[in-house]
């Protein structure tokens, strides 16, 4: 349920004691301007207005996100910062005895950011009151770079993404529904009823040859299965399956199939997360996820525009 900041504010707000908070810091700026910065009733529609447990304010969600960016720190740590440190709550103008949430709500909250389309809402809200505020000049000298997005997803070799992407092909199309299932072989059956790697000696050579021989003939026989279907998930599964396969299968001299030399461009490396990728920032700095290209005003350090690129 939606609930708002109290306007009337506490005799114990950090801001109403001397602090040693610089009023020319991030911290300190962030609070003179925190009251218009983000309105609660921006975010309104993102709840219910009378019905469940009321919510934190989502303008002081914003603002706790906005922080933990700027000091890039972790949903734990985060919430001990709300917690204990006093530049968060001059910035937030927070009570000191102020009781921080789980830190599962940041993660809950950033999703309904995500299902409502506002998560861009308070990068923008600070650029444009930034702005206002004077924070910003009308003329800015903009430094342009990029920086790594590291990914979420599992990162998983060649025999674990076609065992995955032959599971949720088999899913996608239908196949665990009892109707369907009756009629699938054996051998495909497995893919559904278990979702762990085969038990082999995963040190001896051969066996991995032979586990990844029974992988691609599993996955040729499912592609098989829907070669014709006009479902747009399934016909989806089936493209992922085929590219994992073009992207880590080659054919030896006698027709079999091996790991594939080298790495393919565009190459998925999750299931998980189709869109991750292997990059790399320098030739010694690696990192699994895409690239953002970021410009910030030289002058105060406000970042101005962050767009992803492709993976």
């Amino acid at each position: 349920m939606f609930k708002k900041r109290d306007a009337q504010g506490s005799l114990f707000e950090a801001q109403c004691w001397p602090t040693r908070v610089p009023s020319d810091s991030f911290y300190g700026r962030l609070s003179h301007v925190s009251d218009m910065l983000f309105p609660d009733g921006d975010l309104a529609g993102m709840y219910s207005a009378d019905q469940g447990r009321p919510c934190l304010p989502p303008g002081l969600m914003c603002g706790i996100l906005l922080l933990q960016f700027f000091d890039n720190v972790s949903d734990s740590e985060a919430v001990q910062r709300v917690a204990f440190d006093l530049r968060w709550k001059v910035a937030l103008r927070l009570p000191l005895d102020f009781a921080p949430p789980h830190p599962s709500t940041l993660s809950v909250f950033r999703s309904r950011l995500l299902v409502h389309g506002k998560e861009r809402y308070a990068f923008n809200r600070l650029v444009e009151v930034g702005r206002k505020a004077g924070l910003l000049q009308d003329k800015v000298t903009l430094l342009m770079d990029t920086t790594p997005q590291h990914g979420a997803g599992a990162v998983q070799d060649t025999y674990t993404l076609i065992r995955k992407a032959t599971r949720q092909l088999l899913r996608k199309a239908g196949y665990n529904l009892p109707g369907k299932r009756q009629g699938l072989a054996e051998k495909l059956a497995v893919y559904l009823d278990s979702n762990e790697k085969a038990e082999i000696d995963w040190s001896d050579a051969q066996a991995r040859g032979e586990q990844l021989k029974v992988l691609v003939r599993d996955a040729e026989a499912a592609l098989e299965l829907v070669e014709h279907s006009d479902d747009p998930e399934a016909r989806a599964a089936a493209w992922l399956l085929t590219k994992i396969l073009g992207d880590d299968i080659e054919v030896d001299e006698e027709s079999e199939p091996r790991i594939a030399q080298g790495v393919a461009k565009d190459r998925i490396v999750s299931v998980t997360d189709p869109e991750l990728r292997h990059g790399r920032k320098s030739s010694s700095q690696r990192f699994d996820g895409r690239k953002l290209q970021v410009a910030m005003d030289a002058d105060s350090g406000f970042l101005l525009a962050v767009e992803p690129m492709a993976a």
